[in-house]
């Protein structure tokens, strides 16, 4: 069980389960990654990263420490947490008013795909068994995208910028 103070002055917390407040984000070609090493593994093995890349101990994250990510739902900030150290906040993210914008090329972006804990309790209860080449072929409203300096997160609805998150400083 984990805390989390926003600077809002919210609370996050992963007390109860499925959590509001966790989600995890991946690159969308870590997820290529996983499928190329095995096409049949479930979304569930690979959210939870137990099924490991060769199955030795090498994941589909190539990152020097894992992180977490936690959601205030009082002001929309994101978190990104390190929490083998101590829970250090490494990153803030701050949602920022979008314009609408029609047909942009997203084509400079790196696409994310976001897992929130409540959205795997209704997909695992739905089918336990989908593939993430399942999920992932699926056409989905919302779409993430990252800059290639990962200063600023996408979000487009229905192929229009819905918001954007900005690295706070």
């Amino acid at each position: 069980m984990a805390r989390l103070n926003c600077k809002c002055g919210a609370e996050m917390s992963n007390t109860h389960t499925p959590s509001k407040h966790e989600i995890n984000v991946f690159y969308k070609s870590e997820a290529e990654s996983a499928i190329k090493s095995n096409p049949k593994i479930r979304l569930w093995d690979f959210y939870t990263g137990w099924d490991e890349l060769n199955n030795c101990h090498n994941t589909f994250q190539n990152r020097s420490e894992p992180v977490e990510y936690w959601f205030c739902t009082e002001c929309k900030r994101v978190y990104e947490v390190q929490a083998v150290s101590c829970g250090r906040i490494v990153r803030t993210f701050v949602p920022q008013k979008a314009e609408i914008i029609r047909k942009a090329d997203y084509s400079n972006l790196k696409e994310l795909i976001v897992l929130t804990d409540l959205e795997m309790d209704e997909l695992l209860s739905s089918n336990e068994n989908e593939t993430l080449g399942e999920y992932i072929d699926q056409d989905k409203p919302v779409r993430y995208f990252v800059t290639g300096d990962e200063k600023k997160v996408y979000v487009i609805n229905d192929g229009q910028v819905a918001c954007i998150y900005s690295l706070e400083k």
